[in-house]
């Protein structure tokens, strides 16, 4: 049980916007898609739901390829946020619709979630507030029953109460019901609290797949301060600065070792304060540049 993404690439206008993306993507979990704006994100997800037709890889969903058995995809429940059809339609219309996309679709559990949420049928979509119209995005995928949801900027320019009804709702869906989410955002402290897993996009390729557990058993961000303005080898060497305040290095070590951890000790650091190790942390990085960075210090 699984969505298999295997070397999907995608081009438009003679263009390159997925090269060779392979992933996997386990039940029960929630996974992120983290990259800048630009590298193909929707594009990713587009081309999984099939709105995109791949030019080259192919999705396995439970074990089957979508190329030999195209209605194993109604597993998977992905809206596009920039085009759909939900503009002049009451809640109402649209619901039937997906009742008739999505075999197992509980329309009773819907509309007690709608209640739940004070949103009634007979509103228009277009008439909706922004944090509204996603809430209703997010309780349709609920209510599709489906074992894959795919999120694409879940949380963005809604307020903190909407966004922690969202998280409340993804979390519940997952606890009780073992779903799985896949969700790009630009709020990666959300991204921090929710995921299990996190991917990431740069310059159209697939560049880190990191499982967050076993990366916060290996990783390490310490806050540091040495006595004089030379940093010591052993953080040039295998660290990576990701803030500067003052005298203060914050620098993230991708592999901490014991050897690591003794010729920082022999460095004589005036501070070494271990630190939470975040999303952003990664992020900044991963896709930042660590020769510009440390020539700046």
């Amino acid at each position: 049980m699984s969505i298999q993404v295997k070397a999907l690439s995608k081009r438009i206008d003679n263009r390159d916007i997925l090269r060779v993306i392979t992933f996997t993507w386990q039940p029960g979990r929630i996974v992120g898609l983290v990259g800048r704006n630009g590298v193909g994100k929707t594009t990713l997800f587009r081309t999984m739901a099939d709105h995109y037709l791949a030019d080259e890889g192919e999705l396995v969903i439970d074990g089957q390829s979508v190329l030999q058995q195209p209605q194993c995809r109604q597993k998977l429940f992905y809206i596009d946020t920039q085009h759909h059809f939900f503009g002049g339609q009451r809640l109402r219309q649209i619901i039937t619709t997906y009742a008739l996309a999505y075999d197992n679709f509980d329309q009773p559990r819907l509309m007690q979630l709608l209640a739940v949420e004070q949103l009634s049928i007979k509103s228009y979509y277009q008439q909706l507030s922004k944090g509204q119209q996603m809430l209703f995005q997010i309780l349709l995928a609920l209510a599709s029953n489906v074992p894959y949801i795919i999120l694409d900027e879940p949380f963005d320019g809604l307020d903190i109460l909407v966004r922690e009804r969202i998280v409340a709702h993804i979390v519940d869906e997952v606890a009780e019901r073992g779903t799985s989410f896949l969700i790009s955002s630009h709020n990666l402290d959300e991204l921090d609290g929710l995921c299990d897993q996190v991917l990431f996009l740069q310059q159209h390729e697939l560049v880190a797949d990191y499982d967050l557990e076993n990366l916060r058993a290996t990783a390490r961000k310490f806050q540091l301060v040495f006595a004089d303005k030379n940093v010591p080898a052993v953080v040039k060497e295998h660290g990576q600065l990701i803030k500067v305040y003052g005298r203060v290095l914050e620098v993230y070590f991708a592999n901490y070792t014991p050897a690591i951890e003794m010729a920082l000790q022999q460095a004589q650091p005036l501070m070494m304060a271990a630190q939470p190790l975040t999303i952003t942390d990664v992020f900044r990085v991963k896709l930042g540049n660590r020769q510009a960075v440390w020539g700046g210090v």
